[in-house]
């Protein structure tokens, strides 16, 4: 797997697009919301592709395996208040 020029740049210069992937992959996104409970970000789907592309170019640290239907189900239940819709439904497109 590949990353984008965009998924690059954002790996290089480490910017928030990477955090936000790294909080994902490493199950800190609840921590991360917790340290500013005034501004608590929610997760988008381009937060979870480039969380998903990172694991598949093995460039990150992973606690959640995109192939896993328990892994993901579980994820989805500790990160539920971050998580609309449709980012449950890209999750769980694989798995249908």
């Amino acid at each position: 797997m590949r990353l984008t020029a965009q998924e690059l740049r954002s790996l290089i210069k480490q910017d928030a697009a990477y955090h936000n992937a790294q909080a994902i992959l490493t199950g800190e996104w609840a921590t991360r919301a917790a340290e500013n409970p005034l501004f608590q970000a929610p997760i988008t789907i381009a937060d979870l592709k480039f969380a998903r592309d990172l694991q598949a170019a093995g460039v990150a640290d992973t606690h959640l395996d995109f192939d896993d239907y328990a892994a993901v189900q579980t994820w989805i239940a500790t990160n539920r208040p971050s998580l609309s819709e449709n980012d449950i439904a890209w999750l769980l497109r694989n798995f249908d």
